[in-house]
């Protein structure tokens, strides 16, 4: 699960902690610099007053001059450039400044007193590296820290959310019809299981086996009505093929029981189609299928379809014999998807030809009828749908048809082009 919730947890962590460092680091540097200037501020106003309070004491006190401080007292009409203060003290004027130089930062207090003006330089060496120290270590601890309560909260809620995780991706390998209940029990799961994610998973629990009550429900139904309706199909088969051997059967009575017969196999195809299919989670029964003698027989039951609408002597249906593949699968679908594509290029041809093309790995029912446009094609596949100008419609849906090939891993593709007919191809593993 390449964007699960561990990983997006993850992923916020780690933005927070950043977000945390670079905020905490901010703001240490913001209140190292300002307490480094009050500091400096008090400093020099403190060495101020008591030079003034020496002076006063002794009017030739000097200055303070030290490694860090360097003071200059220039007499009222007194020259300051020529006592050796410096061009750009005389030129701040009374007040704070801070001094632009190289090396270590550096700070100007000019004020006037009784007597005179005092020139006092504060240079900041053991204070720029205190303070910087100070500033690297508490940002290194700050890193620190923030990162191992990032880390330990990601580890606390990574915990919380792991069994999801475990849940939903067991979930979404579940086959509906055997879904692994037992992978979800909170003991199975990984972290910790809490009261949300038993309920979530007694949830999905239920609706499991909700879902297998409904699919056993449906395939037993489908076996006992495909089985039942076998017997009457058969019986009335039987009675059809007993009175068309009767030769004093009259030619009208003769097109009524083809009918019959017609619609008999029509149901057959469908029973044994439902049959097949409620057998899907059933080992597959294959055998030795000859897929030229299939299309035959498909071919026989569209000239009988053709006679019943009437269109045997404007439609041209011929059996074009390109391979005879032998092929291991179900004769029974076979032909119940042959027969079903021939009885559609029937049904939707009134004019023209319709070839039923064996090859090698596949089997392609070729018709001049009304073909079809882009829109109905993209749907063609789906349940119950029939485009608004086709009418009629007998025996298998195509969704059905296709489901029916994909249980022999066999593939139908469909290629139309309106009023100019259909292609069908039924593609199956190349025969030996």
């Amino acid at each position: 699960m390449p964007q699960g919730l561990p990983r997006k947890l993850r992923r916020v962590f780690v933005l927070q902690a950043v977000l945390a460092i670079i905020a905490v680091v901010t703001c240490m540097y913001v209140a190292t610099v300002f307490a480094r200037g009050q500091i400096a501020s008090d400093w020099m106003q403190a060495e101020a007053d008591r030079f003034w309070q020496e002076l006063a004491r002794d009017p030739a006190y000097p200055p303070p001059w030290t490694q860090s401080v360097n003071g200059y007292f220039v007499p009222e009409g007194a020259d300051a450039l020529a006592l050796g203060v410096p061009a750009t003290f005389v030129e701040a004027g009374p007040g704070r400044h801070l001094l632009r130089e190289p090396g270590p930062s550096q700070r100007l207090l000019v004020q006037d007193g009784p007597g005179g003006r005092l020139y006092l330089r504060v240079t900041f060496h053991l204070m720029d590296r205190v303070g910087s120290w100070s500033l690297v270590i508490a940002a290194l601890v700050a890193m620190g820290a923030i990162g191992a309560v990032s880390w330990l909260s990601y580890r606390i809620a990574r915990r919380m959310v792991l069994p999801v995780t475990a849940m939903a991706s067991e979930v979404a390998h579940w086959d509906p019809r055997q879904p692994d209940l037992d992978a979800i029990e909170p003991g199975q799961l990984p972290g910790e299981v809490g009261r949300e994610v038993r309920l979530l998973g007694g949830a999905i629990r239920g609706l499991a086996e909700r879902s297998q009550s409904f699919i056993r429900r449906e395939r037993d139904f489908t076996r006992e009505a495909s089985h039942e309706l076998r017997t009457p199909l058969t019986v009335v088969r039987v009675a059809t093929d007993m009175l068309r051997r009767d030769p004093e059967l009259p030619p009208r009575m003769q097109r009524s029981l083809d009918r019959v017969q017609v619609a008999a196999r029509d149901m057959e195809a469908v029973v044994d189609a439902l049959l097949i299919l409620a057998r899907e989670d059933e080992p597959v029964a294959t055998e030795e299928v000859e897929v030229l003698e299939v299309a035959a027989e498909a071919v026989r039951i569209g000239t009988v379809l053709l006679d019943e609408l009437g269109n045997s002597a404007v439609v041209d249906l011929t059996l074009v014999e390109r391979a005879t593949p032998v092929l291991s699968g179900s004769r029974r679908a076979m032909a119940v998807i042959l027969e079903q594509l021939v009885r559609n290029a029937c049904t939707f041809t009134a004019a023209g030809r319709i070839e039923v093309v064996v090859g090698d790995d596949r089997v392609e029912v070729n018709d001049t009828g009304v073909g079809m446009d882009r829109d109905v094609l993209e749907r063609v596949f789906e349940p119950f749908y029939r485009a608004d100008q086709y009418v009629g419609g007998r025996g298998l849906g195509l969704a059905v048809v296709r489901r029916l090939a994909g249980r022999f891993n066999w593939t139908i593709s469909i290629d139309s082009t309106p009023g100019q007919g259909t292609r069908v191809t039924l593609k199956f593993p190349r025969a030996r």
